[in-house]
């Protein structure tokens, strides 16, 4: 298969943008699929190389749109959920020539439906927090709420609806308030045991698998801020040494060989302290928001799809860096502003333990998204004090 297959990535935001850059640095010229106006669009890697197609998990809209828009073969790199669902699902004489290094549909499932990922870590006896199925509001009342939240069964559509990942609750009449508004959007849910503890005892280890099933790449690193506090995403990170977490290591190796998986993952820890293990939370199927961090510390995974998927060769990953930063600066001063209302945090220190980390969207030799993501907040912002300043007015 030759190397010079042109190269599609599906997906908008900071995600998208990590792979494009990581692709362009490996001299390869993607075309990318986002929402228009996304910054990932804006990124050099793809100027002019931007495609018309919404995102959906229908394969056939997928193979259809691209036709139209003149990609015949192609490698196929899809960075949210819908997107590598699509993949998954393209009928036998599409893959003829679209190529894609991704999970059966089978597989797939198993990762992103949270309900049976529980049941796949009992079988292959992975440490986990304990998940119950819920089928209707009455059986919350069955179980011991103390310590737990309510997630769905699957993450993309509610994280679009409610811009979080679960509900938590202090009382059964909160519960249940929680499950009506999951289950009003067409949902079905899970209550999952909270994991005591702060931010910094989550893990993550992230990495990619060939089609031999040979784990080429892992890289581990450690939580040290999030936002928002409880259900939120990293906006601090740090890479870690592989023996400082090879339990995780061994336990989502032991996964992902268990399911014949294949492709890019990236899978999240949380350290029980009360008995000394990681607790694998999820697997992501796919790119993730701090791939561009990876390649950044010595692991590339997005041109190792690429190889994966046309047949040829990937080369094991030598190691990484260990000790690297990276941050999410928009995402940071929230998380800080939160912490110093709390009294928990100082302006000096919180600078310092930041600065000369990798930037997540920021580049100096791509600088366009950076400055799309900043017009961007500033109209937000005031939007944000405009609508303040009318309900001011409207009170007065």
């Amino acid at each position: 298969m030759s190397p010079n297959c042109p190269v599609v990535v599906l997906g908008s935001g900071i995600t998208a943008l990590g792979v494009v850059r990581a692709l362009g640095a490996a001299g390869h010229k993607p075309y990318l699929a986002c929402r228009p106006g996304d910054l990932a669009g804006r990124s050099r890697w793809v100027r002019g190389r931007w495609l018309d197609i919404p995102e959906s998990d229908d394969p056939i809209a997928l193979h259809a749109r691209l036709e139209r828009s003149g990609i015949g073969e192609a490698v196929l790199i899809g960075c949210s959920d819908l997107w590598v669902t699509a993949i998954s699902r393209l009928p036998a004489e599409s893959r003829e020539h679209l190529h894609a290094s991704v999970p059966s549909q089978h597989v797939l499932n198993l990762l992103v439906d949270k309900w049976l990922f529980a049941q796949t870590l009992i079988r292959l006896e992975v440490p986990h927090p304990a998940t119950v199925f819920i089928e209707d509001r009455g059986d919350l009342a069955d179980i011991d709420l103390g310590g737990t939240f309510l997630k769905p069964r699957h993450s993309q559509q509610f994280a679009d609806l409610f811009q979080r990942k679960a509900f938590s609750y202090e009382s059964l009449e909160e519960a249940h308030e929680a499950y009506d508004k999951i289950a009003e959007a067409g949902l079905e849910a899970v209550v999952q045991e909270y994991i005591p503890g702060s931010p910094t005892l989550h893990i993550f280890v992230d990495g990619f698998v060939d089609a031999a099933g040979t784990v080429s790449a892992t890289l581990a690193r450690q939580r040290l801020r999030m936002f928002p506090p409880d259900f939120g995403n990293s906006t601090l990170t740090v890479s870690v040494a592989p023996d400082t977490v090879a339990d995780a290591i061994d336990s989502v190796t032991r996964l992902l060989r268990g399911i014949d998986y294949r492709g890019i993952f990236s899978a999240e820890f949380k350290l029980d302290q009360r008995d000394g293990r990681h607790k694998l939370l999820e697997v992501n199927a796919r790119p993730w928001w701090y791939i561009g961090f990876a390649a950044h510390c010595g692991v590339d995974v997005a041109p190792m799809a690429y190889l994966d998927a046309l047949g040829l060769p990937v080369a094991q990953a030598a190691g990484y860096t260990v000790g690297k930063r990276c941050v999410l600066l928009s995402q940071e001063i929230r998380a800080y502003l939160y912490l110093r209302r709390r009294g928990e945090i100082r302006f000096w220190p919180w600078l310092k333990s930041w600065l000369g980390s990798t930037p997540t969207v920021f580049a100096w030799s791509d600088p366009m998204p950076a400055a799309t993501w900043l017009s961007v907040a500033m109209r937000r912002g005031i939007n944000a004090r405009r609508r303040a300043g009318e309900v001011s007015a409207e009170v007065v």
